[in-house]
């Protein structure tokens, strides 16, 4: 079982590389740098669906959502040319920010998960009776990993569908 969500895959098309990146410049907002400030869940006047940087032949994209969802999919992709077609090998993944955040988080009901173990097999063996807040850290867990699973596959979902269709690309090893 994965932590973290991660996606990878590669998507094949008979477009070149250069109208890939054209496709690609065509969706794509520029990345804007430093903190963001936005009142509301508007989406910019562009209209386009993502925003990042496309740039020689990597792209690194994170679509642009007029509602809250920190387990947005980073996604970046490489763009090489075969002999038949366009290998385009995409990487979906968690933030940095909310990765660490997550891990720590994660990682701390953890460690509260495995002292109440402890006291559940001691309260075993002592007869003593059964706490039910002892299994709080079991539903947090439970919690917090369908909340990244759930949050983060959605968003990757309508990437994956919006990147083949833009593509005009098949998934390798899927016809």
């Amino acid at each position: 079982m994965k932590l973290l969500p991660i996606e990878r895959y590669t998507l094949l098309t008979k477009l070149s590389p250069e109208e890939i990146k054209k496709l690609l410049e065509a969706n794509v907002e520029p990345s804007k740098k430093g903190l963001r400030t936005t009142i509301g869940w508007s989406k910019p006047a562009t209209g386009k669906p993502y925003e990042g940087v496309v740039k020689n032949n990597r792209f690194e994209i994170i679509r642009i959502i007029d509602y809250r969802n920190s387990f947005l999919p980073v996604i970046t992709g490489d763009i090489s040319n075969e002999i038949v077609h366009t290998a385009v090998k995409i990487r979906m993944t968690l933030s940095i920010v909310v990765a660490v955040f997550m891990t720590i988080w994660m990682g701390g009901v953890a460690i509260g998960l495995t002292g109440c173990l402890v006291e559940i097999v001691n309260s075993i063996r002592t007869g003593s009776k059964f706490e039910p807040l002892l299994l709080i850290p079991f539903g947090m867990l439970i919690f917090g990993y369908l909340l990244v699973t759930l949050g983060f596959r959605s968003e990757a979902s309508k990437s994956r569908k919006f990147l083949q269709d833009l593509l005009q690309g098949w998934e390798e090893g899927k016809s």
